[in-house]
């Protein structure tokens, strides 16, 4: 003899309630963190605070321009062609190649390379 659905579905519905009441789920598998990739950018100094180790730069694609702020951590190097310089020796207007990495509490730089602007006039 057939059941009408109508019965069965009461009954179908109990047993899935009772059973995610029971905790019977699965936990879900764990992931280990995935490293946060390196992000480098080039760009010119804005402005730097020794006190917070807080560096902003300036740059952009075309018309489009943004300001990156930068936490250098403890670890975090600032090199020259002249070698390893204080990061309170950089000054606005600097251009710097910056190793950083995006994370949940903000960018954090890992090695900046005070740059050479290019000579004026370029090959022709």
């Amino acid at each position: 003899m057939r059941r009408p659905v109508l019965r069965v579905a009461p009954l179908l519905i109990a047993g899935l309630c009772a059973s995610a009441a029971s905790g019977a789920q699965a936990p879900p598998p764990t992931r280990p963190a995935e490293p946060t990739p390196a992000v480098t950018l080039t760009a010119t100094v804005r402005a730097v605070d020794a006190r917070t180790r807080t560096l902003q730069v300036l740059t952009g694609l075309g018309p489009a321009l943004w300001v990156v702020t930068l936490v250098c951590d403890e670890r975090a190097t600032v090199r020259s062609d002249a070698g390893e310089v204080p990061l309170y020796q950089l000054k606005a207007g600097d251009l710097v190649r910056v190793r950083y990495a995006k994370v949940p509490a903000g960018n954090t730089a890992t090695a900046v390379e005070l740059l050479q602007w290019p000579q004026a006039g370029g090959a022709r």
